[in-house]
């Protein structure tokens, strides 16, 4: 008999970044992610003054996100260089992901490498207007695509082989 617990439900994911945090959303067994669009961190206030929001503020406007879509997961992408050592951006995502955490939210990172280059070079060949391809939130949005579609591919892969071993171990 199987005690494998397989996930279900939605699953939200973020590309943190100091400006802008770009938002995807999947669900568990399914390996396509889809863009929610991005949580700016600068806002206009009623002069036209440049704000920046509070982390409490952002973190709020994820929980609330989070509750929209009916996500059970947040997977953040984890941006490391490209020879896997951790940079002060790293450090930055890593205590974001604690204050979230600290809210109860289920959180578990995937590695971005490269993502916002890829999704760069998606948007740039893409047929969207020119105005609409030079929109840097088009880019945090599609690397948390990115990173969604391989945490989920992941997840699926892991399952696969769990249940193949669960099969092995019964046969024997």
């Amino acid at each position: 008999m199987s005690d494998m617990v397989r996930q279900t439900g939605n699953v939200l994911a973020l590309d943190v970044g100091k400006a802008r945090i770009g938002v995807a959303k999947g669900s568990f067994g399914s390996s396509l992610a889809f863009g929610r669009g991005v949580i700016a961190r600068f806002y206009r206030d009623g002069k036209g003054r440049k704000r920046k929001r509070s982390r409490a503020d952002v973190v709020e406007m994820i929980i609330d996100v989070m509750q929209q879509e009916d996500a059970r997961v947040l997977v953040i992408g984890l941006p490391r260089r490209s020879d896997g050592e951790d940079s002060a951006q790293t450090q930055y995502v890593r205590e974001f992901a604690d204050v979230v955490r600290e809210r109860g939210v289920e959180v578990t990172f995937e590695d971005e490498r490269f993502t916002s280059t890829i999704a760069s070079q998606q948007v740039i060949s893409s047929d969207l207007p020119k105005h609409k391809r030079q929109d840097k939130g088009r880019i945090d949005e599609g690397a948390a695509v990115l990173i969604l579609e391989s945490y989920l591919q992941r997840q699926e892969h892991v399952t696969h082989a769990q249940a193949q071993q669960e099969n092995h171990d019964e046969s024997a």
